[in-house]
């Protein structure tokens, strides 16, 4: 908690001050503490700071939640500790208070009613963010009130009882002719290519993608044994036997079309692992994200995009030829969605698909084949409207022959 100049006044007191926060406007919020000398005027400061880091604030039903969030931290900073995970954790409360509770902060705590954590979290559930994100701004809220609640600042937690927003619906996007070209033309100029080309046509998920080994994959048989899969906690992935689900553990068959690839791939690989990092051991969080950028940068350039170039105008001063985005980038979960298409459009049974796609039931097989079947409806439709629209103005003639 950073401190401020100490000063004199004009009426002979002496003042301190230290910052508690930011105003509205982003203005540093500061607390002053007078004494007839500056050692009193300091002593108050310090036995303010006291009461803070032993989480005993002073009753103040007109406190905001700003000001009981800033103290909470002090506490909770003491509660963590100091090791490399309780300083990363500490950050994660201090940003979910900076950032996401933000519009709480002005309010005083007895004003604040459940509907002011519900905006926030079904803001953020629209744009996209995860559950289990979600929980960590909730649980954050409800930890700054329940220390409210201790220091009788209120007596009830108004965020006890809020519930998660419904997650919106995400519409599920196959990748287009185009980038699936792209992805069986070009899996061998960059190391996501073999990764990218398994997720698209055997329809492995990401975490099932990053341990896998050259042992997992039987050439001779044509098929992929899935029997271990790895999920992300602190930026490290880690590996556990098993897949996602007691179905996703499983054989996938190969198709004819990849295996030439699969075999110069496996051939060359300098390490037992698929889709391994750039030091050859597996990836971490932040390297597939970093690794999966790339890849998309790459494949932008094989359809005929570009990077922005520095260049010069006819002044001699520095300009850019603008960047070009020949093709739009794509997630690791569109390719085993595309898969799932492919298998719907080639006929595949709902209970063979399900067995490919290591589903936990056969009902998630069938949401996703019916809605591929309701689309292809609407498609059908849509032609047929569109055919019908070009033969509209013969049909008129027609009809002002007849009368």
């Amino acid at each position: 908690m950073a401190k401020a100049k100490n000063k004199r006044r004009a009426d002979g007191l002496y003042s301190v001050q230290i910052t508690i926060g930011t105003n509205p406007s982003g203005s540093p919020k500061r607390k002053t503490f007078y004494g007839h000398t500056m050692k009193e005027a300091e002593a108050k400061r310090a036995a303010y700071e006291e009461r803070l880091r032993k989480g005993t604030l002073a009753a103040n039903e007109k406190a905001t939640f700003e000001e009981v969030a800033r103290a909470w931290l002090i506490y909770k900073q003491g509660q963590l500790g100091t090791s490399a995970s309780s300083i990363k954790r500490f950050k994660r409360y201090a940003s979910i208070v900076e950032n996401q509770l933000a519009p709480l902060l002005p309010r005083q705590v007895k004003e604040l009613k459940p509907a002011d954590l519900d905006m926030i979290l079904a803001a953020y559930a629209q744009q996209g963010k995860a559950k289990k994100t979600l929980k960590e701004f909730r649980q954050t809220a409800r930890q700054i009130i329940d220390y409210a609640m201790e220091n009788d600042i209120v007596f009830r937690n108004v965020f006890a009882k809020v519930k998660l927003p419904a997650a919106p619906e995400q519409e599920r996007e196959a990748l287009t002719d185009e980038q699936r070209v792209l992805v069986t033309a070009h899996w061998e100029g960059h190391r996501a290519g073999v990764g990218a080309l398994i997720m698209l046509y055997c329809g492995l998920r990401r975490g099932e993608l990053i341990p896998l080994t050259w042992k997992d994959i039987d050439l001779d048989r044509k098929a992929i044994t899935v029997n271990k899969s790895a999920s992300t906690a602190s930026n490290t992935f880690t590996v556990k036997p098993g897949a996602k689900t007691e179905a996703g553990c499983r054989v996938v068959d190969i198709p004819d079309c990849i295996l030439p690839a699969l075999t110069r791939a496996k051939a060359a690989a300098g390490g037992f692992l698929v889709m391994p990092g750039a030091d050859g051991a597996m990836l971490s969080g932040t390297g597939y994200t970093r690794l999966w950028e790339s890849y998309m940068h790459y494949l932008n350039l094989c359809a005929g995009g570009r990077d922005k170039v520095r260049t010069k105008n006819e002044n001699g001063k520095a300009a850019f030829t603008p960047a070009i985005q020949a093709m739009e980038p794509f997630t690791a979960h569109q390719l085993r969605h595309t898969y799932a298409t492919m298998l719907y459009d080639a006929g595949v049974d709902p209970k063979s698909a399900q067995r490919l796609m290591g589903h936990a039931s056969l009902e998630m097989t069938l949401k996703i084949y019916t809605h591929l079947s309701q689309r292809k409806k609407a498609d059908s439709i849509g032609k047929l409207n569109a055919y019908l629209g070009d033969q509209d103005g013969g049909l008129k003639n027609n009809a002002v022959k007849m009368q």
